[in-house]
């Protein structure tokens, strides 16, 4: 085992890392949550019960695993309240086994306002949980820590502040009426605050003196990545390997002898707007969406759906530096006589063969594919390499030659128990 484990999305977010991060935490005694907020959702299946998680790391469903959200986290409250009510009424129990770092970033009501009224003056699909408001607040020198709510005096002053400011905001530039109140938003914080405050502390440093081992759970997907991604339609933090350092507040030696896996679906999708190359908006895009049951966990939105774009796959293992790759939803692909794959781009006459940094390129690049042959035999549930179909591997094995990495893992199926281990983690064999 790993002492270091990182589990990245290698797409557009929704990748099945809920799952993934569950079953591999089973093996580590931490698992950490360090970018990204209540936008997330992973959703595991655990004895046929649905847990959807925002802000708590997956891990924490383990008796044994303790959780960090770590500074990179903008956390909401009331979000974390309702999950962890939720844990509760479920007979999970998470004492002793949360700790939420003092520096994180607070989620507070008028991130949400401002969120809806920037979405509707021309948005680009965000969840509307106030994600990137907080960010913004947080870079512009204007956001609320954790540590903050110690000193009722300070988080009173700054609640006030930022409550003039996103008025005149409002009022001034949006036109919109602003009838949040400062003495409700203060009470309702510090109660919630009181609640939890035995969780909170400085992170790093626990972190630091661990002698356990460590798995470190993304969230969204490299795609979405603010720096790397299909800017400006992209998520509010480094949602790719960028994102641990500062995430997390450690130096990038100490992930010098990490293993990184990337999480990718057998096919490609993406929520909201910004472009997807291989998407499909006819029959065959229906027939994904359904068979994938694809909705997002957090906004119940259809995603949009389309064929794998290697393309883009090949970016995310080449900026994240992943020592391999596993593979979803591969079951979703069993009834597709062929099966397309995206090798290139076409733009103007010309194939590229890189993922472009230019939004406009990316809009107008036709998706040159290669077909392949489907298996039309179940695989769902298979637990066996010998069960696979030979076109099945044979599809995987492409995905191998073009990306660079291993594919070491494939998940057949929603359930915790639905997976087949192609390869050793620390000793590649053949398929």
């Amino acid at each position: 085992m790993d002492r270091k484990l990182v589990i990245l999305g290698a797409q557009w977010g929704d990748e099945g890392k809920g799952k993934i991060v569950d079953l591999l935490s089973e093996g580590y005694d931490v698992t950490v949550r360090y970018q990204g907020g209540s936008n997330a959702g992973h959703t595991v299946i655990v004895n046929g019960e649905k847990f959807i998680l925002h802000l708590l790391p997956t891990g924490i469903l383990h008796p044994h695993v303790v959780g960090v959200i770590a500074q990179g986290m903008v956390v909401d409250l009331e979000v974390l309240d309702r999950e962890l009510e939720n844990l509760k009424s479920k007979g999970i129990d998470y004492e002793g086994r949360l700790l939420i770092s003092d520096r994180a970033h607070l989620v507070m009501p008028y991130h949400k306002l401002l969120d809806k009224l920037f979405e509707r003056k021309g948005g680009i699909g965000t969840t509307l949980r106030g994600i990137g408001p907080a960010y913004m607040f947080k870079f512009g020198r204007k956001g609320i820590r954790l540590s903050d709510l110690d000193d009722e005096g300070r988080f009173r002053a700054l609640l006030e502040e930022n409550t003039a400011f996103v008025k005149d905001l409002c009022e001034k530039v949006f036109c919109e009426r602003y009838d949040l109140d400062v003495e409700e938003t203060l009470e309702r914080t510090l109660r919630l605050y009181e609640k939890y405050k035995a969780l909170v502390t400085d992170v790093s440093q626990y972190l630091l003196r661990s002698s356990g081992s460590i798995l470190f759970e993304g969230a969204q997907g490299t795609m979405l990545d603010v720096d790397m991604g299909t800017y400006p339609y992209v998520t509010s933090s480094n949602s790719s390997a960028l994102g641990l350092s500062n995430g997390t507040g450690l130096s990038p030696k100490f992930f010098s002898d990490a293993y990184l896996l990337g999480v990718a679906k057998a096919y490609t999708t993406r929520v909201g707007g910004g472009p997807f190359p291989t998407e499909l908006k006819g029959e065959e895009g229906n027939k994904l969406r359904d068979l994938g049951g694809e909705y997002g966990s957090t906004t119940g939105r259809p995603r949009r759906c389309g064929w794998l774009d290697l393309v883009a796959l090949r970016y995310a293992v080449q900026i994240n530096s992943f020592d391999g790759l596993i593979i979803t939803k591969l079951d979703v692909l069993d009834s597709f006589e062929e099966i397309k794959v995206c090798v290139a781009y076409e733009h103007g006459g010309e194939r590229i063969e890189h993922f472009p940094a230019s939004l406009k390129i990316l809009q107008e690049v036709r998706p040159v594919y290669r077909t392949l042959r489907g298996w039309l035999r179940s695989t769902k549930g298979i637990k066996e390499i010998k069960d696979l179909p030979p076109e099945a591997k044979d599809y995987i094995r492409f995905i191998e030659d073009f990306v660079g990495v291993p594919v070491i893992m494939l998940s057949t199926g929603p359930k915790r128990e639905e997976f087949v281990w192609l390869r050793d983690r620390i000793k590649v064999s053949s398929l």
